[in-house]
């Protein structure tokens, strides 16, 4: 452990400041603005913080380049891992970047960083939170469970623990897009055969990601090309996450996990294994290894975060693949992304 749970909370005290609106008063919201001005006007968010698979190479350069605070995240990852995983995120090549390895970290620091911008900036006042996948940890940070270096380094034991869990190219994954739940499980109970295949993601209503042996992938990918309104997308992973194939991760994990101390959370955050909030301090440490081999329940996530009644889901960290999601989810939701400098200026108005 390398700090006390008030440096772990350091991360999650974003200051909840009343801040005039420049439209409140002028009768017309000026096109496209609504969302700004909504998100500047609420009291409340839910944090939602994306995973593996949003990275992007130059992530994280234009938050360097304008922040102090940013540019400490960026060395003090730098410090804990033994290399310059910041040049990596912003200079490539985008075959490290890519590796499981480097992913997890990257987009753990990337939002870490975002956080700590925002703490500068912004007037938010996080109700609950979660993260899809490794996202769980920047949740976790976020709320002050885990100081940014020990989550730093669970992450490091984490990736690599995922990485060599199998050889590489016996493994893949896939989105199956279109079809409900049920009918994606049916689909992969009929072409399982004697491989691995399970549901790993339910991300959505109408979308599933299934996991496990590249041949059984294959299989359900043909299968669901032929069904109507149906979508088989493979994904860039050449791993079975969320699978009973992560197995061999969890020995490192739970070790690790053992020599770090938890906080109290300051605010909720929902499992992917439950999609419930996690318990405090029974069984989190459990979840957390269990979540390598269960799928992410990111629909059930976003549902208990809407029980919690936030005026705006905010996704922080790269890219916007959980706003997508939240729109499959629920329509009427209002969502933003906090993923660069410029969609920060945006989100506080200036």
């Amino acid at each position: 452990m390398r700090g006390d749970c008030a440096t772990a909370q350091g991360l999650s005290e974003l200051r909840v400041l009343q801040r005039p609106n420049r439209h409140r008063n002028r009768g017309v919201i000026p096109e496209g603005m609504g969302p700004l001005v909504a998100a500047q006007e609420s009291k409340s968010v839910a944090l939602m913080f994306p995973g593996q698979g949003a990275q992007y190479l130059g992530m994280g350069k234009d938050l360097v380049e304008a922040s102090p605070r940013a540019r400490e995240i960026f060395q003090r990852a730098d410090d804990v891992l033994g290399y310059s995983l910041s040049a990596i995120m912003m200079e490539g090549p985008e075959a490290d970047l890519k590796r499981t390895l480097h992913t997890q970290p990257a987009v753990f620091v990337h939002s870490m960083a975002l956080m700590e911008v925002m703490r500068e900036r912004c007037s938010v006042n996080p109700l609950i939170a979660a993260g899809h996948s490794l996202g769980e940890y920047s949740a976790l940070c976020a709320a002050g469970v885990l100081g940014f270096e020990d989550g730093l380094e669970i992450i490091h034991v984490r990736a690599k623990g995922m990485e060599e869990a199998q050889p590489p190219g016996t493994c893949a994954m896939a989105a199956i897009i279109g079809p409900e739940r049920d009918e994606v499980l049916e689909m992969v109970e009929n072409c399982r055969g004697e491989d691995v295949l399970e549901g790993a993601n339910f991300n959505a209503p109408d979308q599933v990601v299934v996991s496990g042996r590249l041949s059984a992938v294959n299989r359900v990918v043909d299968v669901a090309k032929t069904k109507p309104r149906a979508k088989a997308v493979l994904l860039p992973v050449s791993s079975a996450f969320h699978t009973a194939l992560m197995k061999p991760a969890q020995a490192a994990l739970s070790e690790k996990l053992a020599s770090v101390t938890l906080c109290a959370p300051r605010f909720p955050v929902a499992a992917n294994v439950t999609g419930l909030p996690y318990p405090f301090p029974d069984g989190m440490k459990g979840l957390m290894v269990e979540q390598l081999v269960k799928p992410v329940r990111w629909t059930d996530c976003v549902e208990t975060m809407r029980q919690a009644g936030p005026d705006v889901f905010l996704e922080v960290g790269p890219g916007r693949v959980l706003n997508g999601l939240l729109r499959r989810i629920n329509r009427h939701a209002l969502g933003m992304s906090v993923g660069n400098l410029a969609s920060l200026k945006a989100f506080e108005g200036s």
